[in-house]
């Protein structure tokens, strides 16, 4: 091996690690848009904090917070999942959409979650599945066991959100924007889905053109669905029963109108222990309450992916086009 090799694999690997943070100054690109003042005040203190933790993705995704504070999200076209903890980042799993870097544009995994055991699962649009990582958090390898790839035998397109039920049921989303280009697809439509403790996978509705971002409200009554389709650019709440049939949907945030204006679509979301809902949409994020009245808008100058708020729900973690970004909460 000549030092020259030697020299330009460095580089290349430098060039590939996320980036030391920016912290919380006036150059995030992020500030806060009062809707209604009381509660925004309330929410996010007469002085915003927000802190840009790293920067230099390609396109991050899939933000979780694990029990011990860590934060991992996805850099879903370099197909691995980095780590913040403590004002340090680094490469945490290799290899996390389980398929070759050069499969399709975003071969790595997206949405993340914890299952009620605390184990991980990714939904991993190289493999086009959900899986449960099969090594320890404080140790992970590259190793997964599938928990569904199938449906009705046909393969999914490329699961993208996941929330985890109380009793351990999965709920998925599954769009198409993992595969690779001009890829023949063997589902027509665009499912939204449910694993059951079993393992059993049924479609809960295909009624959304690209189901992305999913969530529960605390008392798992409601689901809630981001479509991130330019033509129909919506939230929707849809009640749901203790069979997980779904009811009629009703619109809770439509931002059609602003596609193109603003960057971002609906996509992923996160519902506090309250039932409050911060959700991706055209502009930032959204905050809005159960009912639907919009509170307050984290505004950004670019595209943001998804959310995830910390366990005692006083940061809200934000993947932003090619950063992680958290800002400060006030819980309630």
């Amino acid at each position: 091996m000549t030092i020259r090799f030697i020299v330009f694999s460095l580089l290349v690997l430098l060039a590939c690690a996320p980036q030391p943070a920016k912290r919380g100054d006036a150059d995030t690109g992020l500030r806060i848009e009062s809707i209604l003042a009381e509660p925004t005040q309330q929410l996010f203190g007469p002085t915003p904090r927000i802190e840009v933790l790293v920067d230099g993705l390609d396109w991050s995704e899939g933000p979780l917070v694990l029990p011990d504070g860590r934060v991992l999200c996805s850099d879903v076209p370099r197909n691995h999942i980095l780590q913040w903890q403590e004002g340090k980042s680094s490469i945490w799993l290799a290899n996390s959409g389980d398929a070759a870097d050069d499969y399709s544009r975003e071969p790595g995994s997206n949405g993340l979650a914890l299952t009620t055991a605390g184990d991980l699962l990714l939904c991993q649009h190289g493999s086009r599945r959900v899986a449960q990582l099969d090594a320890p958090l404080d140790a992970p390898l590259p190793r997964y066991l599938s928990v569904a790839d199938r449906y009705r035998g046909k393969r999914f397109n490329s699961p993208n959100d996941l929330v985890v039920a109380s009793d351990g049921s999965i709920l998925f989303t599954d769009p198409p924007y993992g595969l690779p280009q001009d890829a023949e697809r063997d589902l027509e439509f665009c499912g939204v889905y449910r694993v059951d403790p079993r393992g059993l996978v049924t479609l809960l509705t295909k009624a959304y053109s690209r189901p992305n971002g999913i969530g529960l409200s605390p008392d798992e009554k409601t689901l809630y669905i981001g479509n991130s389709d330019g033509k129909r650019a919506v939230v929707t709440a849809t009640p749901i029963d203790a069979e997980f049939k779904l009811g009629t949907p009703r619109t809770l945030l439509d931002a059609t109108e602003l596609v193109g204006q603003v960057p971002g679509l609906p996509d992923g979301l996160a519902v506090s222990r309250t039932g409050r809902i911060f959700a991706t949409a055209p502009g930032g994020v959204w905050v809005l309450e159960a009912d639907g009245t919009l509170l307050a808008k984290v505004r950004s100058d670019a595209p943001v992916s998804n959310v995830a708020l910390s366990p005692a729900e006083d940061w809200l973690y934000m993947t932003n086009d090619d950063r992680l970004v958290r800002v400060k909460l006030t819980p309630l």
